[in-house]
């Protein structure tokens, strides 16, 4: 199985918008086309990248903030940093100015991964497409998040719009900080509407096999975690961690009219039969009360957890177990977070505490 990332297509009417705007593509899932994942791991011990090269992007733009956030957060979930690739910077600025644009003259109202090619701005059809027209090698494989938002003052501000969208959500969080290695970066803006859009490019190369599918990721290869460790979102005494989940499509929730930030565990599925699963996953505040939530896991996951409920869209990577707070969490609060369960059989747990912003 392939992890497929899944097009979110929230609409948005940038007339009436507010600061968290639609949030679109990324996310993770599962295929069945292309190869299947290969019968041992690359590496029990992993393979994360601990450090990558300088990027080119301008010290001050949008694009530098972007791949210092995001890497920054990898880094303190220890999922391995990304490398700048100028490839793929190609790809990811095409596709955010065909956004931009084409919201801004109504040829669109949703967010999405693919390109009309009557629409102004048409590079390429798909994510897979556009890398490879931009000079990507044909074994790569290429995953994709995008968004659009209402422009902000400065660079920073702009990213921290961009990551944030992603990181507040199950698919595009998951999506965000996964094995890939490489990252490009796309930010446009459309003058006339104040707007942004705003387009990762992941490149995965290290031990792939097969013929990439379109938008995704080969569980097998790229960075992987040791199989001992467990990888959360958000992370260890992580600060100013948003209250509530940003609506993404498909949504993981639909019966929820607005729960809480999303949290996540993950550890490393790569070989064939890999399998995490749930003996509880809670959260709770200050004072020790639980807050109600929903565990969400894989289908595949479901055998052998306790209290879970499958993914209703298949869209989350394997490996992966989420508790959604059922109602936003409250500001500048503490809460305790606490998974167990077993991976391939093996006991494992992780009990770690974060704080709400305003």
């Amino acid at each position: 199985m392939n992890h497929k990332n899944i097009s979110a297509l929230t609409a948005l009417s940038f007339a009436t918008a507010v600061a968290l705007s639609a949030c679109g593509g990324g996310g993770g899932g599962s295929s069945g086309s292309g190869a299947a994942a290969p019968a041992t791991t690359p590496s029990g011990a992993g393979n994360l990248q601990t450090s990558v090269p300088a990027p080119t992007y301008a010290g001050s733009t949008t694009q530098a903030a972007i791949f210092s956030q995001l890497n920054a957060y990898r880094s303190a979930m220890g999922v391995g940093l990304l490398k700048q690739d100028s490839v793929l910077d190609t790809s990811a600025s095409a596709h955010a100015l065909y956004l931009v644009n084409n919201f801004a003259n109504s040829n669109i109202t949703s967010v999405t991964h693919n390109e009309v090619s009557a629409f102004a701005n048409y590079y390429e059809a798909t994510p897979l497409s556009r890398a490879r027209k931009a000079g990507a090698p044909a074994t790569e494989w290429v995953g994709e998040n995008a968004a659009v938002g209402l422009r902000l003052a400065t660079g920073d501000a702009n990213a921290a719009s961009c990551v944030g969208q992603y990181l507040n959500t199950v698919y595009h969080a998951v999506a965000a900080t996964s094995i890939q290695e490489t990252i490009g970066v796309g930010f446009e803006t459309n003058a006339g509407q104040g707007t942004y859009g705003c387009v990762l490019d992941f490149g995965e190369t290290t031990n792939v096999t097969g013929t990439p599918i379109d938008n995704g990721f080969y569980p097998g290869g790229g960075q992987q975690m040791a199989t001992d460790a467990i990888a959360v979102s958000p992370y260890p005494n992580e600060t100013g961690v948003a209250r509530a989940m940003i609506a993404e499509t498909p949504n993981p929730a639909p019966d929820l009219a607005s729960p809480g930030r999303p949290v996540f565990a993950r550890m490393t599925v790569s070989s064939a039969g890999d399998v995490v699963t749930v003996s509880s996953f809670t959260l709770k505040a200050p004072d020790g009360s639980s807050v109600p939530g929903r565990i969400i896991v894989p289908s595949a996951a479901m055998t052998g957890s306790t209290g879970a409920t499958a993914d209703v869209n298949n869209a989350l990577f394997n490996g992966v177990v989420v508790f959604l707070p059922l109602s936003p969490l409250a500001a500048n609060t503490t809460y305790m977070a606490s998974f167990s369960g077993q991976r391939d059989g093996k006991p494992v747990s992780k009990t770690w505490a974060y704080t709400t912003g305003a």
